[in-house]
């Protein structure tokens, strides 16, 4: 191993511990959440019934509920919070029609692509009516998806937007040295933050899973955009 690569694995490292410190109080809060809606779904009928006609909805509408929910979530939900907190826009802020002609077909595709998957997993698996189903899923969720295609195009989303929707974000980096700094980092606070999640989201019924997914992305988004708010 090269003095190069030994810079690129202690850079990705340092990294990562930063993206997992920034994430562990946000991401134990979500965890919470979500647990908390979990037994309200078991233990209160009120809950329960409200939850089912989510799930009827989402029946009903299919990837076009996934879509809406998803992009309301994590594009609108943003530009709201945004508004609520102090601070000026920096002069090379994008516009909100910018951001949003970005962020709602992204995450509207995100959350179609996210539903399908679910879908996908109960049709290898079935449904999730043992731990070792639930086991299986959360590993497909976590170590496939999410490396190979999840975090991934996310990252080099946000990064084309980042550079003004060009590819200058993307020159000078090695493919290895690419995936080591921009997007390990972010797997890893991922998999911190979500593998609780995901672990709760398939010990639900398979029409609950989206609807979940959709309040832990907007949970997820006011901390993201607070931060960064606040950052600027």
């Amino acid at each position: 191993m090269n003095r190069h690569q030994n810079h690129v694995i202690r850079a990705a490292w340092k990294e990562s511990l930063t993206a997992l410190r920034a994430n562990l109080i946000p991401g134990l809060l979500l965890q919470l959440l979500m647990a908390f809606m979990a037994a309200a779904y078991f233990l209160n009928p009120d809950a329960r019934a409200a939850f089912e006609r989510l799930t009827l909805l989402r029946s009903h509408w299919g990837l076009l509920f996934s879509f809406v929910g998803t992009s309301a979530a994590s594009a609108l939900l943003p530009e709201f919070l945004r508004l609520l907190l102090p601070g000026k826009p920096s002069r090379n802020s994008s516009t909100l029609g910018q951001r949003l002609l970005f962020a709602i077909p992204f995450w509207g595709l995100i959350g179609m692509q996210v539903d399908l998957f679910y879908r996908l997993q109960y049709a290898l698996f079935g449904p999730s009516d043992t731990a070792f189903v639930i086991t299986r899923k959360v590993l497909v969720d976590a170590f496939l998806y999410c490396p190979l295609l999840a975090i991934p195009q996310a990252v080099c989303a946000c990064l084309w937007r980042e550079h003004g929707f060009t590819l200058h974000g993307f020159r000078d980096h090695h493919p290895v040295a690419f995936y080591a700094l921009k997007i390990f980092p972010v797997l890893m606070a991922n998999w911190i933050v979500w593998i609780p999640l995901v672990s709760i989201i398939y010990s639900l019924p398979a029409a609950l899973g989206v609807p979940f997914f959709i309040v832990a992305q907007s949970f997820w988004v006011m901390v993201f955009t607070t931060l960064s708010e606040r950052k600027k």
